[in-house]
């Protein structure tokens, strides 16, 4: 019987499939861990790339979706476990983290670990600007002896994006003061239309 159920598994949607193989809400911390689990399980046998990778995305945004429920803790000891069990499912570069947040590691790597701390590391969007300024101090002193690789610039450009857009200007004159990271991105934030904006510089 259970046999007979794996085969008819194949093209559910992963909200069909959730129904059909767990039967319950991803909102516990139990009730994920069980569905990663069970996800494994059947990734050997039962399930296509294509269904397990929206599987994951799934499992990820309930993840995100307790972040207001439960401590900072929870939220990255799931993540851990998501990427640990099914992390080749996560349509990512498996063992590559994201550059700026190994950056944003080392900056407070002697600091004591805050919440708020916590919290970037589970999701990176929860950054505050001025733990985006503190990193990229230390991404600014790291590229005088250094050279960024095409992957990291990848990175960290959005949040260089994301001080500019805050349109505040005691953080832009900051980031206008990191020659390190204007050099090796070959940029310059300029003020136009009251209004200021990066612009690469050729």
């Amino acid at each position: 019987m259970e046999n007979l159920k794996e085969q008819n598994l194949m093209g559910l949607s992963p909200e069909e499939l959730l129904a059909s193989i767990h039967g319950q809400a991803l909102t516990t911390k139990k009730s994920i861990l069980d569905y990663m689990d069970k996800l494994k399980r059947l990734s050997k046998t039962a399930l296509d790339e294509k269904q397990l990778k929206e599987s994951y995305n799934l499992i990820e945004e309930a993840i995100k979706a307790m972040s207001e429920q439960v401590k900072p803790n929870t939220i990255v000891y799931l993540k851990n476990e998501l990427k640990t069990k099914l992390g080749k499912y996560s349509g990512m570069q498996v063992g590559r983290e994201n550059a700026f947040l190994n950056f944003f590691k080392e900056t407070y790597d002697t600091a004591k670990k805050t919440k708020e701390y916590t919290w970037v590391l589970a999701d990176l969007t929860k950054i505050r600007e001025q733990q985006i300024l503190d990193t990229l101090k230390t991404i600014n002193t790291y590229c005088f002896k250094n050279k960024l690789t095409q992957g990291e610039k990848k990175d960290i450009y959005p949040m260089l994006e994301r001080i500019v857009d805050t349109q505040n200007v005691r953080y832009i004159n900051q980031l206008r003061s990191m020659e390190g990271i204007r050099k090796a991105f070959r940029i310059k934030v300029v003020e136009e239309d009251q209004k200021f904006k990066i612009i690469k510089i050729k």
